[in-house]
């Protein structure tokens, strides 16, 4: 019989997530009771019209979809010790390279052609924004979360010109938006439901970045690059290639975001394709600390957030800026919980799992380290 161990570091770690959300809940539903509102209606309605059907869970993993994607492209790049909070441009930059294609090819194209080249155009696009900060970071030692998130702003005023401008619809001069995407460029989706195919591409993405992570040497490389990047300098590990390779990837990963939105979800590039995906995708991943299975499901959870926010402004007459609220007071909350988990840690003697190996000892002359013995047994 097979057995599941569960470490007290793994315990401790999902607490303390577990513990942020309850107290997010907890101090929003404060603030609505104070403005005569009931908090156990309204996230009853919120879950209701999350989960309650088919069709509300189905609207759930749509939302999900893009934040799963924004935030399996951050722990790409937190594994090896970047924080790349940038998702939110490049996931634009995924939508603008897709959309060239979609725009750029004859209606006559076949869909299996017409919705590669897009996918491959908005990958190329979102890789080359993260490019940015990487070189930077390498080549001059910026640091990449100012400069991944100045330039999110960037991509919106890119975005914003190419809809008001060159490629606005001339039949609709009044709405800055492209064109309608011809019927090859539309995802597939599942039958009656806005589900498509975007979501099971993520499920994938997440399923083989946790293998590539936990069971290749790329992986054990990327980890200890993350714990300890002098010592895998010390262990001759190509640190600057690997912190390049990340960013490009994570940007890549971030660009399927764009492209399932304009390509299943819109079917066009307009303005505010995106409520903040990017952002909401950061607090995923820091909530599953970095692990792409955990992401998966709580990606799940914040979309359903996201899909019960229209619940707020329809039944309850709240903005949509509740859930933006309770967001960051679940973040504000996991924060603060970092620091205790960490006091707790030491003196319970744990490691926590956002590192997913142990920091190797410091090299002397006289102790070479040798990281590829290591990698070999793991």
């Amino acid at each position: 019989m097979i057995g599941i161990r569960i470490s007290k570091a793994t315990i401790v770690a999902c607490l303390g997530s577990l513990g942020s959300i309850l107290c997010g809940l907890l101090v929003v539903g404060l603030f609505l009771l104070l403005a005569g509102r009931n908090p156990i209606n309204i996230y009853s309605g919120i879950f209701a019209s999350a989960f309650g059907d088919n069709f509300a869970i189905s609207e759930t993993l749509v939302a999900a979809t893009p934040v799963m994607f924004c935030a399996l492209a951050v722990a790409v790049a937190g594994r090896v010790g970047l924080m790349n909070i940038g998702v939110e441009g490049q996931l634009l930059a995924g939508a603008i390279g897709s959309t060239f294609v979609a725009l750029a090819m004859p209606e006559t194209t076949p869909a299996w052609l017409m919705l590669s080249l897009m996918c491959i155009s908005g990958c190329l696009c979102g890789a080359l924004w993260s490019a940015i900060p990487a070189v930077l970071k390498v080549g001059l030692n910026v640091n990449e979360t100012i400069v991944s998130l100045l330039l999110n702003y960037v991509a919106v005023l890119v975005l914003e010109f190419l809809i008001h401008g060159p490629w606005q619809d001339p039949t609709n001069v009044s709405w800055p938006q492209t064109q309608a995407f011809p019927a090859c460029a539309e995802l597939l989706h599942m039958p009656e439901s806005r589900l498509h195919l975007g979501f099971f591409i993520a499920v994938v993405i997440g399923i083989a970045l946790a293998i590539l992570l936990a069971k290749t040497a790329i992986g054990f490389r990327a980890n200890v690059i993350g714990a300890n990047p002098e010592a895998a300098k010390y262990a001759h590990y190509k640190v600057n290639r690997y912190l390049i390779a990340a960013m490009l990837v994570s940007g890549a990963v971030a660009a399927l975001a764009g492209f399932s939105q304009v390509s299943a979800i819109e079917g066009r590039l307009r303005s505010g394709i995106s409520p903040g995906y990017g952002y909401t995708g950061f607090l995923v991943c820091w909530l599953a600390r970095q692990n792409p299975i955990a992401i998966i499901f709580t990606s799940v959870l914040l979309g359903g957030f996201l899909s019960g926010a229209d619940n707020l402004q329809l039944t309850e007459k709240l903005p949509f800026a509740t859930v933006n609220i309770l967001e960051g007071a679940i973040f504000l909350f996991l924060l603060g919980s970092e620091s205790s988990l960490k006091r707790l840690a030491e003196k319970m003697q744990l490691r926590l799992p956002s590192k997913n190996v142990t920091s190797p000892p410091e090299p002397t002359p006289t102790q070479p380290v040798n990281l590829e013995t290591s990698e070999a047994g793991a």
